[in-house]
């Protein structure tokens, strides 16, 4: 059984990707937090070369968002396993 659910709030950010192994962003939060660690990242790149503590501090933060706010990482069949999750119930009340 695949965990379609974040491990902190309701709502998911981050969903299994469909090729590969790993999360992909499904919401407009999980977009923009990655948006941001992105423009963080280069914005720390064009700084001095001693900021390497900072970039793993920004990878680590955003790995820790990614795990708490998104499902089981995985490829095809965990990703069909979320939008079966994520479909609403067609079956009469």
């Amino acid at each position: 059984m695949v965990r379609t659910t974040p491990l902190i709030g309701t709502k998911v950010w981050f969903g299994p990707r469909r090729l590969g192994w790993g999360w992909i962003p499904v919401s407009p939060e999980g977009w923009i937090v990655t948006a941001i660690i992105a423009v963080a990242s280069l914005a720390l790149k064009r700084g001095d070369r001693r900021r390497r503590g900072a970039d793993l501090l920004l990878a680590a933060l955003y790995l820790a968002v990614v795990a708490l706010k998104g499902t089981a990482p995985g490829g095809a069949r965990a990703r069909r396993a979320f939008e079966a999750a994520r479909e609403p119930s067609t079956a009469p009340a």
